[in-house]
């Protein structure tokens, strides 16, 4: 005999049924309405007396409008990031780091990578930091 045979099917018990829960909410709700109509209140078992109030309360303002405005202004750069026009030409890109002081190319650094490295730089300086840069440079010479 295999296990599949010697198992018995279990008898299902019938099920009972102890009323319609439309009707225990009914009496439900008619024993609050005389509770209220006695002058008894459910509090949901607290008293009125355990419940504390103050009115102090600690001032977290500041700290969380700091935050809040470093978050702005970097999501601001962000999109000021990605609104640069930087030129695809990889010769270029070199000559803008170049005049902004930055290192033309790191250890391991493509086109791609160079052109996103100029892009950040010139969200944090700003979108003229390049002409600056030549002005000054062209002011030195002179």
């Amino acid at each position: 005999m295999s296990d599949d045979e010697s198992l018995i099917p279990a008898k299902k018990s019938k099920q009972l049924h102890y009323g319609s829960l439309e009707e225990q909410e009914k009496a439900r709700l008619a024993a609050i309405a005389a509770a209220a109509r006695e002058g008894v209140e459910d509090n949901g078992g607290k008293e009125l007396g355990d419940i504390q109030i103050s009115s102090e309360y600690m001032e977290l303002e500041e700290e969380m409008s700091r935050d809040k405005k470093a978050l702005l202004e970097e999501f601001e750069r962000r999109r000021k990031a990605r609104q640069l026009n930087v030129s695809t030409d990889d010769d270029e890109v070199r000559r803008s780091l170049r005049q902004l002081g930055e290192p033309v190319c790191l250890f391991g650094e493509g086109p791609a990578e160079r052109r996103v490295r100029l892009r950040d730089l010139l969200s944090y300086l700003g979108e003229d930091a390049i002409n600056k840069a030549l002005e000054e440079e062209e002011a030195r010479i002179e």
